[in-house]
């Protein structure tokens, strides 16, 4: 492989991601309206944002179902901010 194709397979990777992250925000937003439209990529969404269990419940069934797949319990602890969740579901989207 090319180096030009290798740049260009890890900007599409990053632009994949980085739609995800916009998907990711849009639920955040319907799940807590008081967030802002700034928060930050890496924000915690407990300690940052103050999601409650059942806002993160819901944040998370919403996700399962805009990006069709199942999270396992023992998952949760991986999806605490948007680009942690991005990177999960990015790994999870590519692997199928």
């Amino acid at each position: 492989m090319k180096p030009s194709q290798l740049k260009m397979n890890k900007l599409e990777i990053t632009m994949e991601k980085n739609d995800i992250i916009t998907q990711l925000h849009t639920i955040l937003r319907v799940v807590k309206p008081q967030i802002s439209e700034s928060i930050g990529v890496e924000d915690h969404f407990r300690d940052d944002w103050g999601l409650d269990s059942l806002e993160l419940v819901e944040f998370v069934a919403r996700i399962e179902q805009a990006f069709k797949v199942i999270i396992p319990d023992k998952d949760l602890t991986e999806l605490f901010s948007l680009n942690a969740t991005a990177t999960y579901l990015h790994s999870k989207i590519v692997a199928v």
